[in-house]
């Protein structure tokens, strides 16, 4: 990359003047803030991926770019790539439970009665002897003391029994077993943890808590969206369980409750003679999802070079999960204004600038609203797996993600800007600075992180991540159009048109670099990193690679882009909650030995998690 020929063509005052065109500054914020208001309006419904509140935004969002001027850019002429999401479960077929006593009795239990399956199981027929597991969790990140109910115990081809929350779950804050008991509260993450232990099955039970509710049982559906695991999953009401505990130790579940909350020492043991026969059959239901992809055609020498700028569209919904609403948020629209509707806004403004350009010269102009970007960057990995235009031949990709909310520095008075991945090409970070509108820069050089610019640096790709930072009501309902700054917006979309000008006019593309840095650790992510891109998109049993991160863990020991990681030391993955269930155990530097199946042939690699 020639960086001078860059900055000539990007002389000083370049910015405003790509900017402004020929439409005033007024015109181009009333135009602006009629967008992220109706992306952000309750007609919308948080444009969850389930919601046809989504599919509404994404047809607005295609009839923006047609009359800005861009073509189709799906398959067959059309605005739309689909592609499915893993969604929700739904019980259907055989689904029965039997308990089995050391006298050769048999008490066959009644569905939403006595038991009822819970939407995380797998469909499997299984009898197997029981095994108490306490509250089923591990608690290593305490720095005061570890608590595990799996220690020195061996639940291989058992069903293993545990109650719900956590040892004390109702003490007080002085009295508490230990720190952020939610976090290790969660049903997905305890039977995801029974999984990689080899557990034949799990049993729920309500503990002590739950009485004054008269032990009721869950919905199905509370789990249903929760990553499922092959083995089956029910749970049975607290007073069938407490009859099994008084036959084989001769002690009630109480007693055994009150032990562990009195010295916070596990008592998992075995329950002599006791088994259960269990039939689960629950179906994954598939989501359909689109991007929606409009195209400026280029002209000249490198026409058939692209550029790339994206924003994702989809946020949370109606609550549920990825909430920080008290409860999940759930029924409650979850607006998204800054998250992403501020980005998606932002695109389509550039999206308007170049389509109203005659005779543009440069590279091909590929804007993206990517959708499942909330469920782990779905709609890019997916574009990255299947792309309209090569990525051999896109030389950068401009991202932008909460770019909203732009405030000002205390120290400078200016208004702050984080951009990611400037070091993804050599002297970009010099570019960017020469380029900057006037905002107080924190240029981060890596070019992984958790948004869809991720998925292009994993091809090896130049990216640039616009980002204006956190704030409190940072997936809340409360995230409103009203709440934007947009003359902050707007001046974060002149920056994003001045870098893609120089990405499409440069006759020299990007030179990428493998920037390394540690990228933000995803919502509830706990252990140690491989440096690896998880594909949420595959029904595989076990953990499919979607991409690898340069200079990784993982990219150093040989692990590759489509390899299948079925185990951890030793330890079964199944599917996203196994793999961090397991890596949530192991120690940076410590290495592991990793179980992958790559073109169907097992194979063994060490790795040194970091």
């Amino acid at each position: 990359m020639r960086l001078a020929i860059w900055l000539a063509l990007l002389g000083a005052g370049t910015t405003c003047a790509l900017a402004a065109a020929d439409t005033p500054d007024n015109a181009i914020l009333e135009r602006m803030k009629k967008d992220i208001f109706f992306l952000a309006s309750d007609e919308c419904q948080g444009r969850g991926v389930e919601t046809k509140g989504n599919f509404l935004a994404g047809d607005y969002i295609a009839k923006q770019f047609a009359d800005a001027g861009l073509k189709p850019g799906g398959a067959k002429g059309e605005w739309f790539q689909p592609f499915e999401i893993a969604g929700s479960a739904k019980l259907e077929g055989t689904n029965t439970l039997a308990l089995k006593g050391p006298q050769a009795q048999e008490t066959t239990l009644k569905i939403g009665k006595d038991f009822q399956v819970m939407g995380v199981s797998g469909s499997a027929k299984v009898t197997a002897e029981l095994f108490f597991v306490g509250f089923g969790i591990t608690v290593k990140d305490d720095k005061k003391f570890t608590y595990d109910d799996y220690k020195d115990t061996d639940v291989a081809g058992k069903i293993v029994v545990m109650l719900r929350h956590t040892p004390r779950w109702n003490a007080t804050e002085k009295d508490a077993a230990f720190p952020n008991k939610d976090e290790h509260a969660g049903l997905d993450k305890k039977v995801a943890l029974a999984s990689t232990r080899k557990a034949a099955g799990v049993i729920i039970v309500n503990d002590a808590t739950e009485i004054p509710r008269k032990d009721d049982l869950l919905n199905f559906d509370y789990l249903a969206s929760a990553s499922p695991v092959a083995i089956p999953v029910a749970q049975v009401k607290r007073n069938v369980i407490d009859g099994v505990f008084r036959s084989a130790l001769n002690m009630s579940l109480e007693e055994i409750e009150k032990k562990i909350d009195l010295d916070l020492k596990p008592q998992s043991q075995a329950l002599p003679g006791w088994s259960i026969a269990i039939e689960t059959s629950a179906k994954r239901i598939a989501i359909p999802a689109r991007n929606v992809v409009g195209v400026l055609e280029g002209n000249g020498p490198n026409a058939k070079e692209t550029v790339v700028i994206g924003a994702h569209y989809d946020h949370l919904g109606l609550g549920g999960r990825g909430s920080r609403e008290k409860g999940g948020g759930k029924g409650q629209i979850h607006h998204g204004a800054d998250d992403n509707a501020s980005g998606t806004t932002s695109i389509l403004e550039v999206a308007r600038r170049f389509g109203a350009m005659k005779d543009r010269q440069g590279r091909r102009l590929v804007f993206i609203a990517f959708s499942g970007e909330e469920l782990g960057l779905l709609g890019s990995r997916h574009y990255c797996k299947e792309p309209l235009y090569s990525l051999e031949s896109t030389v950068g990709m401009v991202n932008l993600d909460m770019v909203g909310r732009v405030s000002e520095d205390p120290k400078t008075k200016k208004e702050k800007l984080t951009i990611h991945g400037s070091g993804t090409a050599k002297g970009l970070d010099k570019l960017l600075e020469k380029i900057n509108p006037g905002f107080q820069l924190s240029l981060k050089p890596e070019g992984t992180g958790p948004s869809d610019h991720d998925s292009f640096f994993r091809k090896s790709i130049p990216v640039v991540f616009f980002f204006s930072g956190f704030h409190d009501d940072y997936h809340k309902p409360t995230d409103t159009a009203d709440k934007i700054n947009l003359s902050g917006m707007k001046k974060i979309a002149d920056y994003a048109q001045s870098i893609t000008t120089a990405w499409a006019d440069e006759p020299a593309r990007p030179v990428f670099v493998k920037a390394e840095g540690k990228s933000t650790p995803t919502s509830g992510a706990k252990g140690p990193r491989l440096g690896i891109m998880p594909d949420y998109e595959e029904g595989k049993q076990g953990l499919l690679v979607g991409g690898v991160t340069p200079m990784g863990p993982a990219s150093k020991s040989g692990v590759k882009e489509g390899d299948l990681i079925v185990e951890i030391g030793g330890r079964p993955v199944t599917n996203i909650s196994t793999y961090m269930a397991i890596m949530g155990d192991q120690k940076a530097g410590q290495p592991v030995e990793l179980g992958i199946l790559r073109d169907g042939e097992k194979m063994k690699v060490q790795v040194t998690p970091q």
